[in-house]
């Protein structure tokens, strides 16, 4: 659908105040106690506990969810990044089905928008539910409001933690189909923990007073890097993670880029002081043994080592994401006191987990995730429910795409879904006692990555005698990992190459399943194909044939500058070139050019050329590319004395030759009679 925000009147509410919501009982009539209440929830660059760190203060996940539930310890990303995993669950399929390869990715944008009124959302309220969405939207598309909903409640402005802007938009139970007013709140003041909870169990009273089962997503940022305030707010504290984009290290003057710290809420913002980022030995900072695949060799071999500067860096973004996992316990915990008090929690399956993991310093990565190591991919899971056995652990190997599709089969809502889910339900497998075997079920998880040279495809596999992880990458010939999980969790080795027989039957046997699911459609993504037989001995295998996906250079961001009488007299920013096969780090940048009201006015305001490169400061970042600054000085007279007016910047790429069309989705900044106002 068109850009909801655009050329409509917007209601912009400014909160100050949330009113807890009352513990009601709305009556639960026959139809829910057919079709269960579902409730899921997912944080944000949340990994596994693979570091036992965690549960020993998130008191609601440890006592209301683990223990009265099932972790599932084999549980990892399909995609190990933010928009590709959120698109694939809400549209219960893999990326290479999808379209959205990589965040905020043009083209990946306009791949998940094609389709983003079909999604689980939809499914459900088609059977029956009331269907709402709080929080973390797909990136890129924060914008747009999807069709199919009861409510929806995505973030607009995500990363800013104390004043979030969210949507806020009821659909007439009795006229789905027709589009009710836009609306807008922003959170003044208030920290995500602290409303989200309470707008959770006003969304869970609304379900019941329709007499209708819910199916509610909450996707908190917590522990994701985001702002106190923002955006544009240019009064940050000089301890707001704002200032972690730009970090000099002041004994050696180099440019850092570390983005690693949420914003917790003032009463837990100090809880971890002291404390230090766990370094595993012979993990942290070191460097995987065996062949190490050209990309990871490129992104993080160089210069060798993380710097003290860096590691500093680490212990700050670990403390202020502890400290954030305690305003995620209490915002998990208003919800489940609240379930419990209108007398639901015993009776809604609840979902607990994150889009992806998160590395810090872990095998010289600094920060970040999309690699296929189980600190990226190997993900919290925790299911409670009806019939669902209490603390136990399950060793299937689950991924987000087989949550949806067990979210489907629990409503009954098989009819209204597309049947080409990619994922397998674990619906009747979740009341089971002793939860059943991986054999029982299946054997392996995919997932897999596009992003230019960091394109890579891989199987987890859980048997009766082996744990282990097979990557294929395809930066390179014969880029391949083996890493046994039982003898080497921490990944610390790569057996590939080494000519031992584990290695070698592993490769054999299951090269051959990682290649049919890079290209796998609905349930051949859960069984082995029958074009792959798993066979003993080695065997030579043919290289994957991997779809790899080259993003366009993009706009990051710009702002007006401002005249000492307050009228606009100039425009800066700066622009990401990305790295790619042909075009590599340190050519010259593409233009940008300035657009008033979607025109280009070039005899006045020539193109300019991002002419001011920082590549040391990118470095840390697991995708290879460089930043440029560029500047527009307006002359007096060129913009419009009166009126509101929008200016945008967009790309032009290849000299000229082929212009982006960024300027519907690119970010645009108003003005009215000269001066700064709101879009």
């Amino acid at each position: 659908m068109a850009d909801r925000m655009a050329g409509k009147l917007v209601a912009i509410v400014l909160v100050c105040c949330v009113v807890a919501t009352k513990a009601s009982k709305p009556a639960v009539n026959a139809q829910q106690q057919q079709q269960p209440n579902i409730l899921y929830v997912m944080a944000d660059d949340l990994n596994a506990d693979w570091k036992s760190d965690r549960l020993a203060y998130m008191s609601a996940l440890n006592t209301k969810m683990v223990q009265q539930g099932a972790y599932y310890r084999n549980h990892v990303a399909a995609v190990p990044v933010c928009g590709p995993s959120r698109s694939s669950m809400l549209l219960g399929r893999y990326p290479h089905n999808t379209g959205y390869f990589m965040n905020g990715d043009l083209d990946s944008v306009d791949n998940y928008l094609a389709e983003h009124n079909h999604t689980v959302g939809k499914w459900l309220r088609d059977a029956g539910y009331y269907t709402g969405f709080l929080g973390k939207y797909v990136n890129g598309c924060e914008n747009h409001v999807p069709h199919g909903w009861s409510h929806w409640g995505g973030f607009v402005q995500t990363y800013n933690f104390y004043n979030a802007s969210m949507f806020d938009m009821e659909w007439d139970p009795n006229n789905p189909s027709f589009e009710p007013p836009v609306k807008v709140n922003v959170m003044t003041g208030i920290h995500q923990a602290d409303f989200l909870g309470n707008h959770t169990l006003e969304l869970v009273d609304r379900a019941g007073n329709q007499s209708k089962p819910f199916f509610i997503s909450v996707t908190p940022v917590m522990p994701h890097w985001g702002t106190c305030i923002g955006p544009g707010n240019q009064d940050y504290a000089p301890t707001d993670p704002h200032w972690e984009w730009d970090l000099v290290d002041p004994t050696t003057g180099r440019h850092y880029s570390m983005p690693t710290s949420p914003c917790p809420t003032v009463r837990h913002a100090q809880k971890f002081a002291g404390h230090t980022n766990p370094h595993i030995s012979g993990k942290w900072n070191t460097s995987v043994k065996g062949i190490i695949p050209k990309f990871m060799s490129h992104a993080f071999e160089h210069p060798g080592a993380l710097t003290a500067f860096q590691a500093q860096r680490e212990d700050i973004g670990f403390r202020n994401r502890s400290a954030a996992l305690l305003d995620l316990d209490h915002m998990l915990d208003v919800i489940l006191t609240g379930l419990e008090q209108r007398g639901l929690l015993d009776t809604t399956y609840i979902f607990f987990t994150s889009d992806n993991g998160y590395h810090l310093g872990e095998a010289k990565m600094p920060f970040g995730k999309g690699e296929p190591y189980e600190t990226d991919i190997r993900l919290p899971m925790v299911v409670r429910g009806p019939g669902v056995p209490k603390n136990v652990n399950v060793t299937l190997p689950t991924t987000h795409l087989d949550i949806t599709a067990t979210i489907v089969e629990l409503a009954g809502a098989a009819e209204h879904a597309p049947s080409s889910l990619d994922g397998k339900s674990f619906a009747k497998q979740l009341t089971m006692q002793p939860p059943p075997e991986p054999a029982a079920w299946r054997t392996h998880s995919y997932s897999e990555f596009f992003a230019n040279d960091n394109t890579w495809a891989m199987v987890r596999v859980t048997n009766a005698t082996h744990t282990f992880s097979l990557h294929r990458w395809c930066s390179g010939d014969n880029e391949t990992e083996v890493f046994d999980l039982l003898s080497d969790p921490w990944q610390k080795a790569n057996r590939f190459g080494t000519g031992d027989a584990f290695s070698a039957a592993a490769v054999s046997q299951y090269l051959p399943l990682v290649a049919a699911l890079h290209e796998c459609k609905g349930s051949n993504c859960s069984a082995i194909p029958q074009t792959v037989v798993l066979r003993d001995g080695a065997a030579a295998v043919a290289p994957l044939a991997c779809k790899q996906i080259i993003s366009k250079p993009r706009v990051g961001s710009f702002s007006l500058e401002v005249r000492a009488d307050g009228t606009v007299g100039g425009v800066h920013g700066w622009q990401v070139d990305f790295a790619l096969p042909g075009r590599p780090r340190g050519t010259d940048p593409s233009t940008v050019r300035l657009l008033v009201d979607g025109e280009p006015h070039r005899a006045a305001v020539p193109d300019q050329v991002a002419n001011i490169p920082r590549p040391d400061i990118m470095k840390t970042f697991p995708f290879p590319n460089d930043r440029h600054g560029f500047a527009f000085d307006l002359p007096a007279g060129f913009l419009p004395a009166k009126g509101k007016h929008g200016i945008r910047v967009i790309e032009v790429l290849d000299g000229g030759k082929n212009i982006a069309s960024l300027s519907a989705n690119s970010p645009a900044k108003c003005i009215c009679d000269l001066k700064p106002c709101d879009c």
